[in-house]
């Protein structure tokens, strides 16, 4: 099984998948009565599909952010189930219309696909979401499982919806490409913070206003401390090659392995395919690692076991952990207050583990499993949960100046910026150019290399100097002799102002090498284009009414 991890994710898929074989004939594709839920195109919305589609909404959200909805902040501004769940229920639709099929081999690499770690597919990161992510989302796999048949369908469906958009003409693609690679010639003014920091006061008062305003900038946020004992992988892998060589079969197995992978799949440091022994060696030390993973998860368990029944003799002990780690000769730990959005900086652990370990409690202070790590397995218990708590001014005092300093830094550097403009303006309308207005200003023009839409990078001496997409915004707009408007970097940290000298059109033989990246990337872009339409217009055509339903889907 830790081997054939395809043909493991489909017996799962085949045996808890309830739509498993369910093809498509029928306008609704769930089961129960209809319910105070509205209506989709005429029909009404059962109980069953308002309740898929609300857990899809739940789960595609926390395939694309890490975490529940209800887990993250601010996820009120981007989750909205009167939104999403009649997306995802026009999605099943289109899905059962257009008859698409999702096969069980299609379910199974998407799973694959999602619980790789470095490159590799890992039973037991899946079987900790199934026992552990999924109960904390109160998700059940059969709901899981119809998620993942909708959203590889999804996939599927956009793909085609964008084949239209990929046709491009020659006149087109050649009118881009001359666009993208002009090359323009510029002069630049700069107004850097730096330049000011040194004259900034710092007055008490000031200061304290500027921690007062920005309070919540400063705010530690809630943190937990946890015990744990880590099984690490290392002290199994002798126990994984007695397994390993058990396998009468194994090279055989290892090879259809790799087949059915391919021979791409692995790469070396330069991303080139490994020759097929090397490959092969990869995958055995993969499956190595698992069988090990395997065993050391097998060790957690019998110790949770242990520690339960000890939380079940003594309750509300934070030491528990430590006295049977003790007691059955293994080394306890614990770790450094963690926030939510950090983890743990000691331990090298996977995201479920900070998730799960913000969801302990008093009354819960040990997860139902142990968790995975990258190189072992951990059991953990609730150490100490710390509330969000705002400083004291001295807590923070170095940290509070500094950001002061910058802050009227930039603002001292924006008004000179401002003045300046101010003072090219009216040299400007008394006939004076660009070089002279800087020349009587004493400010310093810098002549910028040639660059062009499709330039991404600077030369080195100017690499990381300033934001080259805010200098493309100013300069593109102009005329060569016309001068841009200032403008403050997204940082704060630098002011800058552009003049334009010239445009340099491109040359034949460069058109005739860059049309052809050009081109694909223009298809690429119209693609994207065309499925955004095609998924506007549905949303728009889509009728939603009555019960939790009451926007059209197309709304925000």
């Amino acid at each position: 099984m830790a081997i054939f991890a395809t043909v493991v994710i489909i017996s799962m898929v085949k045996f808890l998948d309830p739509s498993s074989g369910r093809r498509g004939g029928g306008r609704s594709i769930f089961s129960g009565e209809p319910s105070d839920y509205g209506y989709f195109n005429g029909r009404a919305i059962t109980a069953g599909e308002y309740e898929q589609m609300k857990q899809e909404a739940r789960l595609e959200y926390l395939f694309s952010s890490g975490r529940w909805p209800e887990e993250a902040e601010g996820a009120q501004q981007f989750f909205n189930l009167a939104v999403q769940v009649p997306r995802r229920l026009l999605f099943a639709e289109k899905l059962n219309d257009l008859n698409i099929q999702v096969s069980d081999e299609i379910v199974a690499d998407w799973i694959a696909h999602t619980f790789r770690r470095s490159g590799a597919f890992h039973v037991e990161f899946y079987q900790q979401f199934l026992q552990t992510t999924l109960p904390r989302g109160r998700v059940s796999e059969s709901e899981f499982r119809t998620f993942v048949r909708h959203q590889a369908g999804l996939e599927q469906l956009i793909s085609l919806a964008g084949l239209t958009g990929s046709l491009v003409t020659p006149r087109e693609a050649e009118t881009v490409c001359r666009q993208e690679n002009e090359q323009l010639s510029t002069e630049a003014v700069f107004f850097s913070a730096s330049n000011y920091l040194a004259s900034v006061q710092v007055p008490p008062a000031a200061l304290a206003e500027f921690y007062t305003n920005h309070l919540s900038e400063y705010r530690i946020p809630d943190r937990v401390q946890v015990s744990y004992v880590k099984f690490e992988i290392t002290n199994y892998l002798a126990e994984a090659d007695q397994a390993l060589a058990q396998i009468t079969n194994l090279t055989q197995q290892l090879e259809r392995f790799y087949q059915q992978r391919g021979a791409d799949f692995y790469k070396d440091a330069d991303g080139k395919a490994m020759p097929h022994d090397a490959a092969m060696q990869k995958i055995k030390e993969e499956q190595r690692r698992a069988f090990a993973m395997t065993s050391a998860r097998k060790k957690g368990t019998e110790f949770m076991e242990q520690l339960y029944e000890l939380y079940q003799k003594q309750p509300n002990q934070s030491d528990n952990l430590d006295k049977l780690a003790a007691a059955t000769g293994y080394q306890s730990g614990v770790t450094e207050p963690f926030t939510q959005r950090d983890g743990p900086r000691d331990l090298k652990v996977l995201d479920t583990f900070t998730q799960v370990a913000f969801a302990l409690t008093p009354e819960q202070p040990m997860p139902s499993d142990p968790l995975p790590g990258e190189d072992g397995v951990y059991v953990i218990t609730l150490k100490k949960r710390i509330p969000s708590e705002a400083p004291p001014l001295e807590v923070v005092r170095e940290k509070v100046t500094a950001e002061f300093r910058q802050h009227e830094a930039t603002d001292a550097a924006r008004k000179a910026g401002e003045a300046f403009y101010g003072t090219l303006t009216n040299g400007f309308a008394q006939n004076k150019s660009f070089e002279v207005v800087c020349l009587e200003a004493n400010v310093i023009s810098h002549k910028l290399p040639p660059f062009s839409l499709s330039t991404h990078s600077l030369p080195q001496e100017w690499e990381g100097r300033f934001d080259l997409s805010l200098l493309k915004d100013l300069a593109f707009p102009l005329t060569p002799g016309k001068t841009s408007r200032f403008e403050m970097t997204r940082d704060g940290r630098l002011g800058m102002m552009v003049h334009l000298l010239s445009r340099q059109p491109l040359d034949e033989a460069k058109l005739k090498a860059e049309l052809p990246a050009v081109t694909s990337g223009l298809r690429e872009e119209r693609r994207r284009e065309a499925i955004n339409d095609w998924l506007r217009r549905e949303f728009e055509s889509a009728h939603f009414t009555g019960g939790p339903l009451q926007k059209k889907a197309g709304s925000r």
